[in-house]
Protein backbone atom coordinates (compact mmCIF):
# COMPACT_ATOMS: atom_id res chain seq x y z
CA UNK A 1 0.00 0.00 0.00
CA UNK A 2 2.53 2.46 0.71
CA UNK A 3 4.19 1.77 -2.43
CA UNK A 4 1.25 2.70 -4.73
CA UNK A 5 0.57 5.54 -2.49
CA UNK A 6 3.78 7.52 -2.28
CA UNK A 7 4.17 6.63 -6.40
CA UNK A 8 0.59 8.55 -6.52
CA UNK A 9 2.21 11.67 -4.16
CA UNK A 10 5.31 12.01 -6.48
CA UNK A 11 5.05 14.60 -8.78
CA UNK A 12 6.64 12.75 -11.64
CA UNK A 13 9.14 9.63 -12.04
CA UNK A 14 12.41 10.10 -13.60
CA UNK A 15 12.48 9.77 -17.91
CA UNK A 16 14.67 7.04 -19.21
CA UNK A 17 17.86 8.59 -20.81
CA UNK A 18 17.92 8.90 -24.91
CA UNK A 19 19.87 5.83 -26.45
CA UNK A 20 22.56 8.19 -28.13
CA UNK A 21 23.80 8.62 -23.57
CA UNK A 22 24.34 5.30 -23.28
CA UNK A 23 27.51 4.57 -22.35
CA UNK A 24 30.57 2.43 -24.65
CA UNK A 25 31.12 -1.14 -23.25
CA UNK A 26 33.96 -0.84 -21.59
CA UNK A 27 32.98 2.02 -19.23
CA UNK A 28 29.55 0.71 -18.81
CA UNK A 29 31.58 -2.58 -17.50
CA UNK A 30 33.65 -0.79 -15.02
CA UNK A 31 30.94 1.52 -13.71
CA UNK A 32 28.85 -1.45 -13.10
CA UNK A 33 31.97 -2.79 -10.79
CA UNK A 34 31.08 -0.01 -8.64
CA UNK A 35 27.73 -1.04 -7.79
CA UNK A 36 27.63 -4.25 -8.31
CA UNK A 37 30.74 -6.64 -7.25
CA UNK A 38 30.14 -9.03 -10.43
CA UNK A 39 27.93 -10.64 -12.98
CA UNK A 40 26.41 -9.35 -15.51
CA UNK A 41 25.05 -5.83 -16.46
CA UNK A 42 21.57 -6.87 -15.28
CA UNK A 43 19.08 -5.40 -13.18
CA UNK A 44 16.56 -8.15 -11.26
CA UNK A 45 12.63 -6.79 -10.65
CA UNK A 46 12.28 -5.54 -7.05
CA UNK A 47 8.78 -5.71 -5.18
CA UNK A 48 8.09 -3.82 -2.11
CA UNK A 49 7.49 -7.24 -0.62
CA UNK A 50 11.16 -8.08 -1.41
CA UNK A 51 12.21 -5.10 0.26
CA UNK A 52 9.80 -5.56 3.64
CA UNK A 53 11.39 -9.80 3.26
CA UNK A 54 15.16 -8.13 3.24
CA UNK A 55 14.61 -5.79 5.90
CA UNK A 56 13.39 -8.38 8.23
CA UNK A 57 15.74 -10.99 7.19
CA UNK A 58 18.68 -8.06 8.57
CA UNK A 59 16.78 -7.94 11.82
CA UNK A 60 15.73 -11.32 12.52
CA UNK A 61 19.07 -12.76 11.40
CA UNK A 62 21.87 -10.57 11.11
CA UNK A 63 23.91 -11.77 8.46
CA UNK A 64 27.28 -10.42 8.21
CA UNK A 65 27.16 -9.27 4.53
CA UNK A 66 23.50 -7.91 3.13
CA UNK A 67 22.78 -10.03 -0.11
CA UNK A 68 20.53 -7.45 -2.31
CA UNK A 69 19.27 -7.99 -5.71
CA UNK A 70 21.31 -6.93 -8.78
CA UNK A 71 20.66 -3.91 -10.09
CA UNK A 72 19.59 -2.68 -6.36
CA UNK A 73 22.32 -0.26 -5.09
CA UNK A 74 22.85 1.36 -8.71
CA UNK A 75 18.74 2.06 -8.73
CA UNK A 76 19.19 3.56 -5.42
CA UNK A 77 21.71 5.57 -6.23
CA UNK A 78 20.21 7.00 -9.07
CA UNK A 79 16.94 7.45 -6.99
CA UNK A 80 18.92 9.58 -4.54
CA UNK A 81 20.30 11.97 -7.21
CA UNK A 82 17.09 12.10 -8.70
CA UNK A 83 14.49 14.84 -8.11
CA UNK A 84 11.82 15.92 -9.47
CA UNK A 85 12.05 20.00 -10.87
CA UNK A 86 9.53 20.83 -7.66
CA UNK A 87 11.04 18.75 -5.18
CA UNK A 88 14.29 20.34 -2.63
CA UNK A 89 15.06 16.78 -1.29
CA UNK A 90 14.21 13.30 -1.54
CA UNK A 91 12.35 11.55 1.34
CA UNK A 92 13.27 8.43 2.74
CA UNK A 93 9.99 6.78 1.45
CA UNK A 94 10.45 8.30 -2.00
CA UNK A 95 13.55 6.99 -2.48
CA UNK A 96 12.73 3.69 -1.94
CA UNK A 97 9.79 3.77 -3.96
CA UNK A 98 11.45 5.62 -6.70
CA UNK A 99 14.67 2.82 -6.80
CA UNK A 100 11.38 0.25 -6.58
CA UNK A 101 10.18 1.37 -9.51
CA UNK A 102 13.51 1.85 -11.38
CA UNK A 103 14.16 -1.77 -11.02
CA UNK A 104 10.98 -2.38 -12.84
CA UNK A 105 11.33 0.15 -15.60
CA UNK A 106 14.78 0.81 -16.10
CA UNK A 107 17.48 -1.33 -17.75
CA UNK A 108 21.06 -1.38 -16.20
CA UNK A 109 22.39 0.67 -19.30
CA UNK A 110 19.81 3.11 -18.88
CA UNK A 111 21.07 3.45 -15.00
CA UNK A 112 24.05 3.33 -15.79
CA UNK A 113 24.02 6.10 -18.34
CA UNK A 114 21.84 8.63 -15.77
CA UNK A 115 24.15 8.08 -12.78
CA UNK A 116 27.04 8.74 -15.16
CA UNK A 117 25.30 12.17 -16.15
CA UNK A 118 25.43 13.15 -12.56
CA UNK A 119 28.61 12.67 -11.20
CA UNK A 120 31.76 15.58 -10.04
CA UNK A 121 34.74 14.56 -12.04
CA UNK A 122 36.00 18.26 -11.17
CA UNK A 123 36.58 20.97 -13.05
CA UNK A 124 33.10 21.22 -12.99
CA UNK A 125 32.46 18.16 -14.99
CA UNK A 126 29.62 16.14 -14.42
CA UNK A 127 29.73 13.62 -17.49
CA UNK A 128 31.84 10.78 -18.16
CA UNK A 129 32.13 11.13 -21.73
CA UNK A 130 32.79 14.98 -21.41
CA UNK A 131 35.72 13.55 -18.66
CA UNK A 132 37.07 11.75 -20.98
CA UNK A 133 37.51 14.41 -23.96
CA UNK A 134 38.55 16.53 -21.17
CA UNK A 135 41.14 14.56 -19.06
CA UNK A 136 42.00 11.59 -21.96
CA UNK A 137 41.51 13.43 -25.25
CA UNK A 138 39.69 11.05 -26.54
CA UNK A 139 35.73 9.42 -27.16
CA UNK A 140 34.20 7.94 -24.82
CA UNK A 141 33.51 5.05 -26.90
CA UNK A 142 37.30 4.49 -27.96
CA UNK A 143 38.67 4.01 -24.55
CA UNK A 144 40.68 1.19 -23.48
CA UNK A 145 39.13 -1.20 -20.38
CA UNK A 146 42.74 0.39 -18.35
CA UNK A 147 41.27 4.31 -19.53
CA UNK A 148 37.84 3.67 -18.85
CA UNK A 149 38.68 2.49 -15.28
CA UNK A 150 41.29 5.25 -14.48
CA UNK A 151 38.09 7.68 -15.61
CA UNK A 152 36.13 5.65 -12.56
CA UNK A 153 38.17 5.72 -10.37
CA UNK A 154 38.56 9.62 -10.45
CA UNK A 155 35.00 9.79 -10.08
CA UNK A 156 35.06 7.31 -6.86
CA UNK A 157 38.08 9.08 -5.16
CA UNK A 158 36.94 11.57 -3.07
CA UNK A 159 40.24 13.18 -2.66
CA UNK A 160 40.79 13.80 -6.05
CA UNK A 161 37.47 15.03 -7.27
CA UNK A 162 38.14 18.61 -7.80
CA UNK A 163 41.79 18.20 -9.63
CA UNK A 164 42.34 14.46 -10.22
CA UNK A 165 44.88 14.89 -12.82
CA UNK A 166 47.39 16.22 -9.86
CA UNK A 167 46.48 12.73 -8.23
CA UNK A 168 47.53 10.06 -11.21
CA UNK A 169 49.94 8.52 -9.14
CA UNK A 170 47.71 7.50 -6.34
CA UNK A 171 44.69 6.83 -8.57
CA UNK A 172 46.63 4.48 -10.91
CA UNK A 173 46.63 1.76 -8.16
CA UNK A 174 43.22 2.01 -7.31
CA UNK A 175 42.49 1.77 -11.01
CA UNK A 176 44.61 -1.50 -10.60
CA UNK A 177 42.78 -2.72 -7.75
CA UNK A 178 39.50 -2.30 -9.67
CA UNK A 179 40.58 -4.16 -12.57
CA UNK A 180 41.99 -7.02 -10.59
CA UNK A 181 38.25 -7.04 -8.45
CA UNK A 182 36.84 -7.43 -11.93
CA UNK A 183 38.93 -10.44 -12.98
CA UNK A 184 38.25 -12.02 -9.73
CA UNK A 185 34.30 -11.30 -10.39
CA UNK A 186 34.80 -13.08 -13.66
CA UNK A 187 33.87 -9.68 -15.29
CA UNK A 188 36.67 -9.89 -17.12
CA UNK A 189 39.09 -12.46 -18.77
CA UNK A 190 42.78 -12.30 -17.84
CA UNK A 191 43.68 -10.87 -21.33
CA UNK A 192 41.88 -8.05 -20.59
CA UNK A 193 43.23 -7.38 -17.05
CA UNK A 194 46.60 -7.66 -18.67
Amino acid sequence: GWYRMTLRELPALPTSPDATDRLSANIARVYWSLYEPGGSMTVKPMWPWTVAWTVTRIIVSKPSRMDVPPGWTLADAVARHWRPEDSHRTRWRERLTVGIWLTRHWTAEELLAFEARRRQLGHGLRDLPEAARHYLGKEASDLTLAEAALLVTMNDAPRSRKHPECFIDRLQPIRDGRLRRMLMAGSLTPEEEA
